[in-house]
């Protein structure tokens, strides 16, 4: 008898799964070329779903801005942005906005913007973005208005001045890493700072951490943001949770995440994909000298959980003492429990 559509709806979990089991885990940035765009000289796409990884939908680029060179000027979905080295401004709907090594952008949909290197050193960034979440859900929508090129010095010079790190609606456009409340601050009830909320899964989960774009800070992301960044520091591990996607890019140092209970080496510039599969992690720097790493978080994952807690919200691991695996010295054989 011929499957109809009904027999495939039970098939679908065992499908899924086996593309979960399938998906990449790292981009290695060594090995993903450099490409040229109307709107970039040098960009990659490291996360997608047609590169191997079983998103929801979530991608992951990095871009390179050459010294005295600025962007094309382009609109589309969501973006979130943090500046991996140079000094510059991006015009966004007509403000312009300053960053450095460090900072931190959030763009809204549909919101015209252009970036300029205006430093010594070309500029790298790294972005997330929904496009293929957007696309699917039909809603996808990009428009290419000016290409790159090399800055015109009087054009730069009639640019307008930054007057506010605040959009006219009042949500925030910019952080600096030197702005970032940390997890060592304390509240009046002497309990750590922690934005996202004092859930065990998320409490101790890093030995410093800085909170980036986060509804705290006066941002209003909806489908992506580069929420926080954090410094394991030489012969240290994160805590050990599990929860649906996120994205981790390796800023400096090299280490490995313990992925359902497999060895996933990572170094410098490569990007770690954890899938929405519930799978136990944790990261774990096994050298001398301290990691530090950025997380994309991408909002479906809030959705999903609002939807089906049951089984998709972020959970800490515990030992088999019952103590919750948080972060600190590596320890070596210990039981984990659920």
């Amino acid at each position: 008898m011929a499957k109809n559509f009904y027999d495939e709806w039970l098939e679908t979990p065992n499908r899924i799964q086996d593309q979960l089991d399938d998906t990449l885990l790292v981009a290695r940035d060594k090995d993903i070329p450099w490409v040229s765009t109307p709107h970039d000289v040098k960009v990659k796409l490291m996360v997608a779903n047609h590169l191997g990884f079983a998103t929801m939908g979530s991608n992951v680029l990095k871009s390179e801005i050459p010294v005295g060179w600025h962007t094309g000027k382009h609109r589309h979905g969501e973006e979130a942005m943090h500046i991996l080295e140079g000094e510059g401004f991006s015009i966004i709907e007509g403000q312009r906005f300053n960053w450095h090594k460090s900072s931190t952008l959030h763009i809204p949909f549909w919101a015209a913007h252009q970036h300029f290197n205006t430093g010594d050193v070309p500029v790298l960034i790294l972005h997330g973005m929904v496009f293929d979440l957007e696309a699917y859900l039909r809603v996808a929508r990009i428009e290419q208005i000016e290409t790159c090129g090399p800055n015109d010095p009087s054009t730069i010079a009639a640019m307008p001045e930054e007057t506010s790190q605040y959009y006219p609606s009042g949500a925030r456009a910019v952080i600096h890493l030197e702005q970032a409340p940390t997890n060592k601050e304390k509240l009046p009830d002497g309990e750590s700072y922690n934005p996202q909320g004092a859930i065990q899964a998320t409490k101790n989960q890093h030995d410093f951490s800085n909170y980036l774009i986060v509804p705290k800070n006066g941002f209003r992301a909806h489908s992506v943001a580069i929420t926080n960044r954090w410094i394991e520091p030489g012969f240290h591990q994160s805590g050990r949770h599990k929860h649906l996607e996120a994205v981790v890019y390796a800023i400096e140092g090299s280490g490995f995440t313990d992925m359902q209970g497999k060895r996933i080496p990572w170094e410098a510039g490569d990007v770690l994909y954890v899938p929405p599969a519930m799978w136990e992690h944790q990261h774990i720097n096994e050298n001398a000298s301290p990691i530090t790493q950025i997380r994309i978080g991408f909002n479906i994952r809030q959705w999903v959980t609002a939807i089906w807690p049951e089984g998709f919200t972020s959970t800490r691991i515990y030992d088999d003492e019952g103590n919750p695996i948080e972060a600190g010295r590596i320890t070596r054989n210990r039981e984990r429990s659920r």
